[in-house]
């Protein structure tokens, strides 16, 4: 997966850039596009560090999915749970957050975390994190 991408390298896409943002209680750089996608960084030029898409509708599927297909990540929303653990197996733990939507969680090692929000049987929102820091903070939730 590749971790040096940069949501601004999107030609006509309006992305907003955060220098003082807070992910997870760790404060570094972010790449926003409106109030649902989040690319984190400690600083501007280090690897990314955490990206999260969340609540993606399907009618925000293909441009949500171009980002996942530029990053070489291996599904796409829309997806079904069948699939995702086809890839990564069984999940480290469940959580049902709203009506019709469980979030997968996988605890792969201390720096690498998957959360696939799933609804309707179809992958809707993602959370990726690189950093054993940001896992320590969300750590209680294992």
């Amino acid at each position: 997966m590749d971790r040096d991408f940069y949501l601004s390298s999107l030609d006509g896409v309006s992305v907003t850039q955060e220098y003082d943002f807070c992910y997870s209680g760790i404060f570094g750089y972010a790449e926003v596009i409106g109030c649902k996608i989040v690319f984190f960084r400690k600083n501007k030029n280090d690897l990314l560090e955490a990206l999260s898409f969340d609540e993606i509708s399907p009618n925000e599927f293909d441009f949500c999915n171009y980002i996942l297909e530029k990053i070489g990540f291996p599904l796409r929303f829309g997806d079904s749970l069948e699939k995702i653990i086809k890839i990564f197996g069984a999940e480290s733990s469940v959580d049902t957050f709203f009506e019709n939507y469980d979030r997968y969680n996988y605890f792969i090692s201390d720096d690498y975390y998957l959360s696939f929000c799933v609804g309707n049987d179809m992958l809707t929102g993602l959370e990726i994190i690189f950093s054993s820091e940001i896992i320590a903070e969300i750590s209680d939730f294992r």
